[in-house]
């Protein structure tokens, strides 16, 4: 995890640029560069207008933190440039199932290999980890999982796990598009005995994102 992420080591990647040698053109160390790229350090608007001009991109893109997919960096890196992406966790606590996501708090960030993610993950995905709250998707989702939801996939299809406000709150639940139903209406359904399916309008499902990964402890 990182306190302070950014997307230096993206700009590196694409740039070429190593530690040391972005540190010889910006007039630093080494040692300052790789903790800004970690997110050890942070950076600050001073930072990202003197490394802005060798990475050929403003110093506000610099800042973003920008932890959505990006197009994919150029292949034959060496190890130590390998980019990776910051992802935000949210706390679902205050989930109102209007609010959009952004609104939530941050608990941490979850730092993670660019081209992991984007094997799962398409282009213009909006990723986030929530922590599972409820035994209604047991035993393939447990309490104590993460998730990483795709908060741009607001449309029930393909069926799968989505994220969604179910009235009275946040809940992970099976979505299946009923075929030829009209108007478009889909099936909703847990994994566990204990929840009964039931059917709903397409577009008075409140869906918050795609589920497209999870983290589980064996």
């Amino acid at each position: 995890m990182t306190d302070h992420p950014t997307r230096l080591a993206d700009f590196m990647a694409r740039a070429r640029l190593t530690d040391p040698e972005l540190g010889r053109r910006a007039d630093t160390s080494k040692q300052q560069i790789f903790k800004l790229r970690k997110g050890e350090r942070k950076m600050s608007r001073e930072w990202a207008e003197r490394l802005a001009p060798h990475l050929g991109v403003t110093w506000p893109e610099l800042m973003e933190g920008d932890w959505r997919l990006a197009p994919a960096p150029q292949s034959g890196l060496p190890p130590a440039l390998h980019p990776s992406i910051s992802i935000p966790e949210y706390d679902l606590a205050e989930a109102d199932g209007k609010s959009p996501v952004e609104k939530l708090t941050v608990l941490a960030h979850w730092t993670l290999p660019h081209e992991m993610v984007r094997a799962h993950a398409g282009e213009g995905a909006e990723l986030g980890f929530v922590r599972v709250s409820d035994d209604a998707m047991t035993p393939d989702y447990l309490p104590t999982d993460r998730v990483l939801i795709d908060f741009a996939h607001k449309v029930a299809s393909p069926a799968g796990v989505y994220l969604l406000w179910d009235g009275a709150g946040i809940a992970l639940r099976q979505l299946e598009p009923l075929v030829g139903s009209t108007p478009a209406t889909v099936r909703v359904s847990a994994t566990s005995k204990r929840y009964s399916p039931y059917e709903r309008p397409a577009d008075a499902l409140g869906i918050i994102g795609k589920v497209v990964g999870k983290w589980s402890w064996t």
